[in-house]
């Protein structure tokens, strides 16, 4: 199918234009996600798309791409941008702030009642492990005592006790070991 080169336009034109809504709902998800990586991925996904749509365009229009497709297309996203573009930016924004404001509000006292419900349960371990520490210091103290036996303690270098000799040998077995053949 041929179509001529004005017509090839206004038709990239119209679509480019018709694709500005596409921008429109990117521009949304942009505004109520902050983030850099989903402001990155929605210029990202846009691109992508138009470079697919254009393509498309193009092999219906003709079987190549051609440059004033290409024209058409990027003037038709650019005014659809700066004129209906900007009104619908300004309500956008408008709704953002308030949305903002009523997620920032549940998000604050979602994460307020997380925190406290987080911070009595990390107390919790924390108390265990006290209560085992005293348990380990405890025991700790009370193998470090002296032996406590019932009977009297009993040394073996002390005076009068009939076990030990007069060198100080107690208890000494003494034999004489030889060699035999």
């Amino acid at each position: 199918m041929y179509v001529s080169v004005p017509d090839c336009f206004m038709i990239a034109f119209a679509a480019g234009l018709l694709f500005g809504v596409v921008y429109e709902l990117f521009r949304i998800v942009r505004l109520i996600l902050r983030f850099k990586a989903a402001v990155f991925v929605c210029d990202v996904m846009f691109f992508i798309m138009a470079a697919l749509f254009l393509c498309k365009l193009s092999e219906f229009l003709g079987s190549y791409v051609r440059l004033y497709a290409v024209l058409g297309f990027g003037a038709g996203i650019f005014a659809y941008i700066v004129t209906v573009g900007r009104l619908f930016n300004l309500l956008e924004s408008a709704a953002s702030v308030v949305w903002r404001k009523t997620l920032g509000r549940l998000f604050r006292k979602t994460r307020s009642f997380v925190t406290q419900v987080l911070g009595k349960l990390s107390q919790l371990p924390k108390k265990a492990f006290g209560y085992f520490d005293k348990y380990l210091e405890a025991h700790q103290k009370s193998s470090q005592k002296d032996l406590h036996l019932h009977r009297k303690k009993m040394y073996n270098i002390k005076k009068g006790n009939p076990s030990i000799d007069e060198r100080g040998n107690g208890n000494v077995i003494k034999a004489k070991v030889t060699k035999t053949t």
